[in-house]
């Protein structure tokens, strides 16, 4: 289920934020210009970018780390990743005016009481099209993952589908980035030992816009601005009355964003945070929250190789651990980038 979660996010709201960069400042790759990242949200793009990068998400943790390539060859662009983004390979190409992104994985943990095994694929495809601003960059997305549990000559799956599109805008307005509108449908089944099956779909749109320029000589600003809605409905082989009710959120708004300041030649450090105010309602019952977070980063540019990093928040308010056995290191996530 989290693959096709992280296919939609390329499209829908935010594109999955393994890189510290996107982290920092505020998730969403549709905000990101003049940055490999935003081929992950729009694909057409790839053939605008040639490098190597690899990074690690936690530090205590080997096994989250992830590698991946794109080079230009014979007029078209290759690449390919290495357990990014909760897949074990992504292969990207394109060849010039639009991109595409294959997304592959599977699973199989065999034991002595049941077997496990997952399938996931995810397609994304991309290119730029001249309307609705100068121009606009526009990404269509479809996934589907399946799990079987097989127990005792029974077995047990849970299936996942999904569409989605997203549109970004480009011009020289205040909000450069006007108009962002992402829309998808996933569905959910559940088909259990019993032979009975549950479902549940789920529609979403957004709709906002983005500003990312810069604002000094060393200073760049990234912010965007968006409303969300959100239904689930259920279905089913529940029992008479029991199917659970509808659920309706609205996001109003969804601020997200950060600052990136030069500091020195070589030095960038980055704050970041993100806010929403949320309505849910599920039939009688209804609520109004408000979430905010806050990231901060450095970024470590010597010519063509780029180190970025997120700044642990321990480290912040605590600094380092002197004595003890508990480490507060520094950076957290890390990613490194060598353009060609």
């Amino acid at each position: 289920m989290r693959k096709l979660l992280i296919v939609l996010a390329l499209l829908a709201v935010t594109a999955f934020a393994s890189d510290p960069r996107l982290t920092v400042l505020g998730g969403d790759a549709r905000l990101l210009v003049d940055d490999y990242l935003e081929m992950w949200a729009y694909p057409g793009v790839i053939g605008d970018y040639e490098f190597v990068t690899g990074g690690s998400e936690t530090a205590g943790d080997v096994s989250d780390g992830w590698f991946g390539i794109v080079d230009g060859l014979g007029g078209n662009a290759y690449g390919v990743t290495i357990n990014h983004n909760d897949y074990s390979h992504e292969i990207l190409f394109s060849p010039g005016g639009w991109g595409t992104i294959l997304s592959l994985d599977f699973d199989k943990y065999p034991d002595s009481l049941e077997t496990v095994k997952e399938i996931a694929v995810g397609l994304a495809w991309g290119t730029d099209v001249p309307f609705l601003a100068d121009y606009s960059d526009l990404a269509f997305a479809v996934g589907f993952d399946n799990e079987s549990r097989d127990f005792e000559d029974t077995e047990q799956t849970t299936s996942d589908m999904m569409f989605g599109a997203s549109l970004r805008g480009h011009s020289n307005d205040f909000f450069n980035l006007f108009p962002i509108i992402g829309a998808d449908v996933s569905y959910h089944d559940v088909n259990d030992y019993a032979d009975a099956s549950i479902n549940t779909t789920t529609i979403h749109v957004d709709f906002g816009a983005g500003r990312n320029k810069k604002v000094g000589d060393k200073t760049n600003l990234v912010i965007g601005v968006f409303t969300d809605l959100q239904v689930t409905s259920h279905g089913g082989d529940y029992e008479e009355d029991a199917t659970p009710d509808s659920e309706m959120r609205i996001e109003i708004p969804r601020v997200t964003g950060g600052v990136e300041q030069e500091i020195g030649k070589w030095l960038v450090f980055r704050a970041g945070a993100a806010s929403v105010s949320e309505y849910y309602s599920t039939g009688d019952f209804n609520q109004f929250t408000s979430g905010f977070e806050t990231n901060f980063g450095v970024g470590l540019h010597w010519d063509n190789f780029i180190m970025d990093a997120t700044i642990n928040e321990g480290f912040l308010h605590d600094g380092p651990y002197m004595v003890g056995g508990t480490d507060n290191g520094f950076m957290g996530s890390l990613a490194a980038t060598y353009n060609f």
